[in-house]
């Protein structure tokens, strides 16, 4: 699908298939992602003529192709930014709840320790939380803690570290509230604000001149990246691209857009594949690098030890020879004295690499490689971190080596070593092999059962509080269904852990999650007749001093911190869970369980909505954009009497989940506010009772929005 929005070219994959095989040339195969080395008989030199000779027509064009952003020396950096993180701002490895800080410092001394250091930090703020309320992503960068000058530190303590820092842009957030300008000067601001050095452009394969001349003119030296694969004429306004799920039809291929532009950095990425080792062995074959992305919007993914390891070798040879593999001298599928053995060579200043690929048994001790060299020519393995042997024959070096999947050969024809050959040798061979047993790191906590809940003081069942309504217990079972949203959701409590990933994996995002729990014993319970309102919660604060501990967005909606009249009666927002919990602990009460609120809204005949089956999601809230008073009450009667909801404001439930990566909690209920326009949304507006969404929790600033409030029960004696 391709739209043309604000002076953007918007690329949106609707479905991911092969890619289609691409004429380039006589003699040459691949397609647009890869091009093939020699087909088996076909002679290398006519190969690598013809390989040339596209190269060299592609750039002349007609049009010709304008690399001149690969000479800019403030753009330089990215050709040795080997590895990218996809930092999700809502992963405890980066911000601590407790602490109420950021983990910086931590959290990139683990990546130095497990994958060889991180290069770039992709912090991503908005997807999946994007429409949960009119927040657009450029609030939800201003709403993370610390605001954007917290983000700003972040990014000082990053540059002291040699990382960079990248922000998200989402094109197809068009339904949240506007900036009142174009998306490009929100853009620009953003970037300065933070001191970021690149935008990630999720969804798209292009950027446009005008972004990239705005972005200059806000901050020089900011990489554009892509996530889909872009055209080849976009090589003059993109620095980086996404290397994601790229079609081979002939491996192992070289990177299309890498043979045109050397120096255009590429990440390998499959992040739904539990083993990452062919983006791993495609990315150090062909001199390329690799994201790193293991909380996949709040669905846990971790790399395994294996892949660490070899990611963390081979990324520190890439990122020490970065002047090497971005090098125009780049000469392809060099002849190998093994069947199974593939090699690129990169000639330097004094120096030449040779980049391994092994796909058969492993090598041992065998001969790999005849190179014309002059006498006095050292060898080294650099993968395994020493020297390596290397005899005379016939005026070529004959070397001889081992290689189980990766290698690499270092040849110093120059009287001195690059300053950077002992390092890592040194790095290399300390790197010792991975320890037998269980891989701790990447351990999660089961996702089954919500955290415990505090019962309360219990009333007489023939006596409801003022209010509250009576709920009688019985045997529920919830049938509840929604989409993925790549965030994936909780595993039914019944099933063998074995089983969970059905429910907690977030992919494909359009699948639908089925749920059915059950049967449940719900012990009887009163619940209000309707959210909190803005006048109760004032109440309670005048009354408690209750004051939260981080205030950001804490009651927004009351300029200066005092209730306006005109909302005393509208549900109350702005309220984070444990505000909300604040409240309830105060007036005796607590949140209703999931199953609670599930069983006031639906009782035991399976409606659709509280109403019944006749009863509409338009009929829930005509407005469409504001709430309504928490009394208001459609005609048409509750399972229980008087209960209104009315899909006016999602509501929080007692049901917060964490498995040690990300906490969430399940809201109810929908809401008056709808974001409509792409599939990446929350599902907004009034939604049936066989509806709930994954929210997921990052600090309270955040997590206060304008569409979220609560109501109370209290336990039945």
């Amino acid at each position: 699908l391709v739209r043309s929005t604000a002076a953007m070219l918007i690329v949106l994959p609707l479905a991911r298939g092969p890619a289609e095989e691409a004429p380039l040339g006589e003699g040459l195969r691949g397609n647009a992602h890869t091009i093939a080395g020699p087909a088996p008989g076909q002679d290398r030199s006519e190969w690598l003529a013809a390989l040339r000779a596209y190269r060299a027509g592609v750039r002349s064009g007609p049009p010709r192709l304008d690399r001149s952003i690969y000479d800019r020396a403030d753009l330089a950096w990215m050709r040795r930014s080997i590895t990218c993180h996809f930092t999700f701002l809502y992963d405890r490895s980066i911000y601590d709840p407790e602490t109420g800080r950021y983990a910086l410092d931590e959290f990139l001394d683990e990546g130095e320790r497990e994958f060889g250091g991180y290069d770039i930090l992709v912090l991503w703020q908005g997807y999946p939380r994007l429409g949960v309320d009119p927040r657009n992503q450029f609030d939800m960068y201003r709403d993370l803690p610390g605001g954007l000058p917290g983000l700003r530190e972040i990014a000082k303590k990053a540059h002291r570290r040699g990382v960079r820092i990248f922000v998200d842009y989402n094109p197809w957030d068009r339904a949240t509230r506007r900036e009142g300008r174009s998306d490009e000067e929100a853009l620009a601001d953003l970037v300065a604000g933070m001191d970021a050095d690149g935008i990630f452009l999720d969804t798209l394969s292009a950027a446009s001149p005008g972004l990239r001349a705005r972005i200059d003119a806000a901050r020089p030296g900011v990489v554009l990246a892509s996530e889909i694969h872009p055209p080849i004429a976009q090589l003059s306004l993109l620095s980086s691209s996404w290397a994601q799920w790229l079609e081979d039809p002939h491996p192992p291929g070289l990177l299309h857009l890498k043979w045109i532009e050397p120096r255009h950095m590429q990440h390998q990425i499959r992040r739904w594949d539990r083993d990452h080792s062919a983006e791993i062995e495609a990315a150090f074959f062909g001199g390329s690098g690799v994201l790193v992305w293991e909380n996949i919007f709040g669905a846990y993914n971790p790399w395994p030890r294996e892949n660490r390891r070899a990611w963390r070798r081979a990324s520190r040879i890439l990122r020490a020879a970065g002047d090497l593999v971005s090098s125009e001298s780049w000469d392809p599928f060099v002849p190998t004295l093994q069947p199974t053995l593939f090699a690129h060579r990169w000639p330097g200043d004094g120096v030449t690499l040779f980049t391994l690929l092994n796909r058969g048994p492993p090598l041992e001790d065998r001969p790999l490689l005849d190179v014309a060299l002059p006498e006095g020519a050292r060898f080294f393995d650099l993968h395994g971190g020493r020297h390596l042997a290397a005899a005379r024959e016939d005026g070529a070096w004959r070397i001889t080596g081992s290689v189980r999947r990766l290698g690499a050969i270092l040849a110093v024809q120059s009287a001195q070593d690059p300053a950077w050959l002992a390092p890592l040798l040194a790095a290399q061979s300390r790197d010792a092999d991975d320890p037998a047993g269980e891989d701790a790191r990447n351990r999660a906590r089961s996702l089954a059962r919500p955290r415990p809940v505090e019962r309360t003081s219990p009333a007489e069942h023939d006596r409801p509080p003022p209010g509250m309504v009576l709920v009688p217990g019985g045997e529920l079972r919830m049938r509840l269904e929604h989409r993925r949203r790549e965030c994936g959701c909780y595993p039914d409590p019944s099933l063998p852990e074995a089983e969970h990933a059905r429910f907690t994996w977030g992919h494909p995002h359009a699948e639908i999650i089925r749920h059915d729990i059950g049967p449940i014993r719900v012990e009887p319970f009163f619940i209000d007749e309707a959210e909190v309102t803005n006048e109760q919660y004032r109440r309670f604060l005048e009354a408690s001093g209750y004051r939260p501990r981080h205030p950001e967005s804490f009651l927004r909606h009351w300029p200066g911190g005092r209730m306006p009249a005109e909302v005393a009666e509208l549900p109350v927002v702005y309220v984070d869970l444990d505000d909300a919990r604040a409240y309830a602990a105060w007036a005796g009460k607590r949140l209703p369980t999931e199953e609670e609120w599930h069983l006031a809204a639906q009782g035991f005949d399976g409606r659709a909505w509280p109403w019944g089956e006749a009863f509409s999601a338009e009929r829930c809230n005509t407005t469409g954009d504001r709430l309504l008073p928490a009394r208001s009450l459609p005609s048409g009667r509750s399972p229980w009497g008087c209960f209104h909801m009315a899909g006016n404001a999602w509501e929080w439930t007692e049901s917060e989940r964490d498995d040690g990566h990300t906490r969430f909690v399940i809201i109810r209920g929908g809401s008056y506010f709808r974001a409509e326009g792409s599939i990446w949304y929350v599902e907004g507006g009034p939604r049936p009772c066989s509806h709930h969404a994954k929210f997921l929790l990052l600090w309270p600033g955040l997590d206060r929005c304008a569409t979220i409030g609560f109501r109370c029960v209290r336990d039945v004696r």
